[in-house]
């Protein structure tokens, strides 16, 4: 079951990303819908099995975008891991808050990461303040989202921790 999880949620994401984000976009800031799927389920379940979901969405969104192939799939794991690191006790989950915040900061690292990556390969870049407001804005927006989609999670991982070959 969490095999099917790891390959369908963030296939979903991705796909989602790329036909409804740009719709729901405020101000330039749009949610980040693979880092929120991915960082929510390193923020359940650790990082071990969130880096699965990140990198099949990561390829899924490169796949579907106008970027450089591999930019948001190298842009998208350090986030992810960073929000699964530590241990993940299933009797005492990470708290709501705390964990959307996790969820955001990966959002922003992603983002970061990967206007940096932009750049470098010399894609033209907003301003500099104006990316910056950017990439804040992602990571609110998708911190904002993470306090429904973790505790989703969360819940996630209790059904499918029996079955788990991990």
């Amino acid at each position: 079951m969490r095999v099917a999880l790891a390959i369908v949620v963030p296939l979903a994401a991705a796909l989602l990303q790329g036909a409804v984000a740009s719709l729901v976009a405020v101000g330039g800031a749009f949610p980040n819908l693979p880092v929120l799927v991915a960082g929510s389920w390193a923020v359940a379940a650790g990082a071990r099995q969130a880096l699965w979901w990140a990198f099949v969405g990561g390829i899924a969104s490169d796949m579907l975008s106008a970027g450089p192939l591999g930019a948001f799939t190298v842009a998208i794991l350090p986030g992810v891991l960073l929000a699964g690191l530590g241990e993940r006790d299933p009797a005492k989950p990470i708290p709501v808050l705390p964990g959307a915040v996790m969820v955001a900061v990966a959002a922003v690292l992603t983002q970061a990461v990967y206007l940096g990556l932009l750049g470098f390969l010399g894609h033209p870049l907003a301003s500099g303040p104006i990316a910056l407001a950017q990439t804040v804005g992602v990571g609110i927006y998708t911190g904002a989202l993470a306090l429904v989609v973790y505790p989703l999670a969360r819940r996630g991982r209790k059904l499918t921790e029996k079955e788990s070959p991990f």
